[in-house]
């Protein structure tokens, strides 16, 4: 299922199905013209918490059809400091998180207008936590299908389909901070503090082509 070039949305903090797709493609377009749809991973991730599974809202201003690109980000909610504790609460005891917490922390702080801007911010985090150089290209308009030899996954990553009926992402163990039985497909800094750059390997493991 491999190709050169990827087309997909931008996901707050993917999970790791999605990082698998952005390790696995050399040219990464960014559907940023569509409309925003609520109740995403476009505004939303989940983390492994003290409590369990415990899912992370960003808020946003959008109207029904609004593009992606145009969304703002609210700040008149404290959702900043409720991310920041979670993560703290997650991960404060977990392997890399003195080494890379700032770098999240340093995006949270810096208050983007656009959540764009704050996903590719995030995205970006994490690449370089993989060692990953990747380039992002914006689409400019909507197509119905993209060319022949792009990868099209446009809202296929979503919460409400169980991972088990794709056949792109097989998930790999590793050791988590809380829990007895392992969780699969949470985001990305899930992985990157309980493994640090060793999530490259889990990624590549993680590809069912």
């Amino acid at each position: 299922m491999s190709r050169s070039a990827l087309c997909i949305e931008p996901h707050y903090l993917g999970n790791l199905e999605f990082f698998t797709r952005l390790i696995d493609s050399k040219k990464v377009i960014l559907e940023v013209s569509d409309y925003f749809m609520k109740q995403t991973y476009r505004n939303r991730c989940y983390i492994m918490g003290p409590n369990g599974i415990q899912m992370l809202t960003v808020p946003v201003h959008y109207y029904k059809k609004s593009f992606f690109r145009d969304v703002t980000i609210d700040y008149h909610q404290n959702w900043v400091k409720d991310h920041q504790k979670a993560v703290q609460a997650a991960y404060g005891k977990a392997p890399f998180f003195d080494y890379f917490y700032d770098l999240y922390d340093q995006v949270w702080v810096s208050k983007p207008k656009f959540l764009l801007d704050l996903s590719i911010s995030m995205m970006t985090v994490c690449l370089d936590i993989l060692q990953i150089d990747r380039s992002f290209d914006l689409t400019t308009s909507y197509a119905q299908e993209t060319q022949k030899d792009i990868l099209d996954l446009r809202n296929l990553i979503s919460a409400k389909k169980p991972t088990q009926s794709k056949s792109f992402y097989q998930p790999v163990s590793y050791i988590q901070n809380f829990g007895s039985n392992f969780v699969g497909n949470l985001s990305i800094i899930d992985l990157l503090m309980c493994e640090g750059p060793n999530g490259l390997n889990i990624l590549q493991q993680s590809r069912n082509d």
